[in-house]
């Protein structure tokens, strides 16, 4: 089997970690430009800042990828399209995107710059990637949660470039799909500020109790590291192995970089003698670590995901703590691994007490290293307890190397060139040099060379003049000389033929990529429905028979029968499509948010029961579910998974086949304004926000149940609560998936008349986890402010109060939006 060589993409948060990037090997860098970036906290570049970044990597052959991986505001549309511009006249390799709309500009209006679909999409099944295939995407970054299997077949099946993370920090829950920061402090994850919660502690709570755990940090994954399966990567015909880490050092970008390119080039060169070496292995986990995990690539890894005891930096264990004097104010360590002055040292439990070695002493002798088997004892102001396990955090050896990467870059990375030289007497010196891209220059010199009077010139000498690269990034890997007898060339002339030819091969190097091929921006009014109607229909999701019956009897127009958390025996919809039906009252069945292809036949097979019992059509939330239902002619609504964000995102999807779309959770009142002006929108107004699914099974790893990478799961819900008491409802589903839920309920009941003036077209309460018998009460509760409005009669007093129908509420991002 032919295997062809993957790019490794690395990361890059500012000029320094660019250069260790490209120094160190990376075929590719990706990096922010301040704005529209999903590491918001990252150094980013300025516009000037990734100018020099782009032309120092193409220099030098590397490609440069920029992150536009956040939902983008309508107001932010037009700096997103300048910047877009800007980059595609810059050369800039391609742009990483998130949101849906300014995919669709970039395409339609920019279509000289490539566009890469960020794994910020959730894009996890064969029809998700076809369907952003059509639109124009180049290449699909796929969920971190899918196995190597899926990978190979999406691959197959698609033709799609894949990009997948190789290395670095993991999140526990679908990329794209966490609300979770943004719904506790307003930052949210999908515009680039995630507050990571997951890193915080949690205690579990199932059937009304405490369960005890080990660890307190349930949300923590480990760090992933793929070098030992490497192989299987690559013979999955995965075309770019993305590196984790705009955050991280520039030497932890070096360190990783350098060992991935050796693992690559070494399978490369002889698949049947791959191996990671033991000092790779060391590097790796020094480098940074919360313990290692493959992820999903061989399987669902059960437990060995998660980093439940610490959620931070645990280093290499080098030694215990052996005792303590107080007087001296000394701690005694005994080695099991080297210690040097200038490392940095942990403590097992004790995040907050790390320090740098400067003293130590062995048998009270001054030293700067010691080694396994010594018992040292350096000043420490605390007093460890005896047994404590001590972790190197930090190698200052390994650190000064990788730094010397990039402080003094220029060593490493070489672009080999041939040259070939022409001197004959009576003539001027003609070079030829020409690069491993196949990019040529030629030169020549004003002089005209010369019989030789006393010294000639030799083939040697010539070769050494024009071999001397060596303050530039080229190398000579051959010199062609031809030559006649018995001439004299000046060693300057020689010198400026070859500094001229140079330049401007470093000239059409840093150029050759740039590009104009941009249309004007407009927004396609013919995308407005006719069959917009000016009262909003009340929409109300619920999850069995009892439930279909309250919400019809407390006024819903729209039923969304649901298919979240457990996929029922196929009998139901018919049951649900009469009592729906009897009331004249229109079904639509609501599909999963993740659906793999493993279980797509079942999903498929349910969407086509559902029609043939008399639903109305389905509610997708996911690329992938919403290609399916259209190729059935299943009519369609785009759900709020798909990060509905601004005014282009919901026109692609309208554009695409869909009735109407849900707009985001995250969107305020202005927001919702922008885009519904003439659009069939949805908005949800009431019900437990899910801001977190996971393919982890949270509960069943932490009591015991989980059996395996199949394990036959069924519905469970349990209970996080959080360090300040708040308490987050979850249930596992039948796949074994774990979906988190807001801590409060959302309730917008009080701002009904303000959405229908936003125009808003439809009004959803999601009572799948309220009990049947209050839902007729929250449903009527709607129903009526609804109907008040337009009655003109006002509310009736005391109604259309959210305290009526829920203890405590929030109010979400209506009034305050996110960052």
């Amino acid at each position: 089997m032919m295997i062809s060589k993957p790019e490794l993409l690395a990361p890059a948060g500012n000029m320094e970690s660019l250069i260790a990037a490209v120094e160190n090997g990376a075929d590719a860098v990706y990096l922010g430009i301040e704005d529209f970036s999903a590491r918001a906290y990252a150094g980013n570049f300025t516009v000037d800042e990734f100018k020099e970044a782009l032309d120092y990597a193409h220099l030098r052959g590397v490609k440069i990828y920029v992150t536009m991986n956040t939902l983008i505001k309508d107001t932010e549309i037009e700096k997103a399209l300048v910047l877009m511009r800007t980059l595609e006249e810059l050369g800039t390799d391609a742009i990483i995107v998130q949101d849906m709309g300014l995919l669709s500009i970039a395409t339609k209006f920019v279509p000289g710059l490539p566009v890469h679909a960020s794994t910020q999409m959730t894009i996890h099944n064969t029809e998700g990637v076809r369907f952003l295939q059509h639109i124009g995407v180049k290449r699909v970054v796929l969920a971190r949660e899918m196995i190597l299997e899926e990978i190979k077949d999406i691959r197959q099946s698609t033709g799609m470039e894949i990009e997948t993370f190789v290395h670095g920090a993991l999140c526990i829950c679908y990329s794209g799909q966490c609300l979770m920061s943004s719904m506790i402090g307003e930052r949210s994850g999908n515009r680039g500020y995630c507050a990571q919660p997951c890193r915080k502690k949690y205690k579990l709570n199932s059937k009304g109790k405490r369960v005890n755990t080990t660890g307190e940090f349930l949300l923590s994954p480990r760090d992933l590291n793929t070098s030992p399966i490497l192989p299987e990567l690559l013979e999955a015909g995965i075309a770019s192995l993305k590196i984790e880490g705009r955050m991280k050092r520039p030497e932890y970008v070096a360190g990783v970089v350098r060992i991935y390119r050796r693992l690559i080039d070494r399978y490369m060169e002889n698949p049947a003698e791959y191996f990671v070496s033991e000092e790779e292995k060391l590097q790796l986990e020094q480098l940074f670590n919360r313990d290692f995990t493959s992820g999903y690539f061989k399987g669902n890894p059960g437990s060995t995901l998660m980093s439940r005891e610490r959620p931070y930096n645990r280093g290499v264990r080098i030694g215990k703590v052996i005792g303590y004097d107080k007087r001296r104010r000394s701690l005694t360590l005994e080695l099991s691994g080297k210690l040097k002055a200038g490392d940095g040292i942990g403590f097992e439990g004790e995040q907050e007490s790390g320090t740098i070695v400067q003293q130590m002493y062995v048998k009270e002798k001054f030293t700067k290293e010691a080694g396994r088997g010594n018992v040292i004892s350096i000043p420490s102001d605390i007093p460890h307890t005896k047994g404590t396990e001590v972790y190197r955090t930090l190698e200052s050896s390994l650190m000064k190397e990788l730094k010397e990467s990039f402080e003094s870059p220029g060593k490493l990375r070489k672009v080999s060139v041939l040259l070939k030289v022409r001197i004959f007497p009576g003539e001027k010196i003609e070079l030829m040099v020409r690069d491993e891209d196949n990019n040529e220059v030629r030169a020549s010199s004003d002089y005209v060379i010369e019989p030789a009077i006393k010294k000639a010139t030799t083939e040697d000498d010539i070769k050494k003049q024009f071999g001397k690269l060596g303050n530039t990034v080229f190398e000579a890997k051959d010199i062609d000389i031809s030559m006649g007898k018995d001439i004299f060339v000046p060693i300057k002339e020689m010198n400026d033929t070859r500094n001229r030819a140079v330049e401007e091969l470093k000239k059409i190097r840093v150029r050759s990529r740039r590009r104009t091929e941009h249309f004007p921006y407009t927004v396609t009014e013919e995308l407005i429905s006719s069959e917009i109607t000016r009262k909003p229909s009340l929409y109300v999701s619920v999850s069995n028979m009892a439930s279909i019956d309250s919400a019809i009897s407390g006024g819903a127009d729209i039923i969304y029968y649901d298919g979240e958390h457990c996929m029922q025996d196929d009998a139901d919809l018919d049951r649900a499509a009469s009592l729906a039906g009897k009331a004249k009252v229109p079904i639509y069945l609501h599909t999963p948010s993740i659906v793999k292809d493993s279980e797509m036949p079942v999903v498929e097979k349910r969407m086509n029961a559902a029609k043939g019992s008399g639903f109305e059509g389905i509610l997708a939330a996911n690329t992938g579910i919403l290609r399916k239902a259209l190729q059935h002619e299943i009519p369609v609504i785009a759900d709020s998974h798909l990060n509905i964000f601004n005014r282009d995102s919901a026109a692609l999807l309208i554009q695409k086949g869909a009735r109407s779309v849900v707009l985001s959770p995250e969107m305020n009142l202005e927001q919702i304004r922008r885009v519904s002006q003439g659009m069939n929108t949805e908005f949800i107004v009431h019900g437990w926000l899910q801001v977190m699914v996971s393919e982890h099974c949270i509960h069943s790893n932490l009591t015991g149940s989980f059996k395996g990478t199949s394990p036959s799961f069924r519905t469970e819900a349990f209970e996080l609560t959080d360090e300040k008491g708040f308490v987050f409802p979850a249930v596992t589903d039948c796949s074994g998936r774990t979906h988190i839920f807001n801590s409060k309920k959302l309730c917008l009941l009080e701002d009904i008349p303000q959405l229908i003036e936003s125009s808003v077209s439809g009004f959803r309460v999601d009572a799948r986890m309220t009990d049947s018998v209050i839902i007729e009460k929250i449903t009527t509760s709607y129903r009526e402010a609804i109907d008040s409005y337009f009655s003109g009669e006002g509310l009736r007093t005391g109604a259309g109060k959210c305290k009526n129908i829920s203890k405590e509420y929030t109010r979400g991002h209506l009034h305050r939006g996110v960052l």
